[in-house]
């Protein structure tokens, strides 16, 4: 009898050990933390990098304005030219005769013309001055542009080649066409850096 409660007593005791070496594991383990999600969400809600190419940069122009004089909107004549030193200056004198209010804004395009509708005659003249702003034209109204042209004759001929020139072929201020102004004369017909025949200002109210 009493070595059965004996043996009783080493079964509880061994059962009571492993029951508490359990406990102690179990409590004892570290519970593991939730995985941190800021940083995910922060990476995915951030926009992905631009790895497209840049694209041409923008027009460095405008767009054809519609209220722009056409070249059958005006009339070109010539103001009271004048002498200066080495030069002649000549006044283009542009006139709505068109329908309707429009503008000239700019240089115009000048150069020499053998005949009204024959070849060029050496270089274009080059722009004197900067841009005055947009000219509004009303019916009958005037703009004005100066030209300065140069006494070619002051050139070496074998810089200038001289040639004979009927006038001057004229594309007013961002239009497609051309007018003539008759103004017989002599031009370069050789190009150059040493060459100067033409200088053009942009346009101005008034005539």
């Amino acid at each position: 009898m009493t070595r059965t409660r004996i043996v009783a007593a080493l079964l509880a005791t061994s059962a009571l050990t492993l029951a508490a070496c359990d406990s102690s594991g179990t409590e004892g383990k570290p519970t593991a933390a939730p995985a941190p999600t800021t940083a995910t969400t922060t990476s995915s809600e951030a926009p992905p990098a631009d790895t497209t190419a840049a694209g041409p940069p923008p027009p460095t122009t405008a767009p054809d304005d519609p209220n722009t004089c056409a070249a059958t909107e005006l009339m070109l004549t010539a103001g009271q030219v004048e002498g200066a030193a080495g030069s002649t200056m000549i006044p283009l004198v542009f006139t709505n005769i068109g329908g309707r209010t429009c503008l000239l804004d700019g240089f115009p395009g000048v150069s020499y013309v053998a005949e009204e509708h024959g070849p060029e005659v050496g270089a274009p003249a080059t722009r004197s001055g900067a841009g005055q702003g947009p000219v509004e034209l009303t019916s009958n109204g005037k703009a004005t542009a100066q030209v300065r042209a140069i006494q070619v004759a002051n050139y070496p001929p074998e810089l200038c080649d001289p040639k004979p020139v009927a006038g001057l072929r004229v594309f007013p201020p961002n239009a497609y066409a051309s007018l003539f102004l008759p103004l017989p004369g002599t031009g370069c017909a050789k190009t150059g850096p040493e060459v100067t025949q033409l200088e053009v200002t942009a346009v101005v109210a008034g005539g």
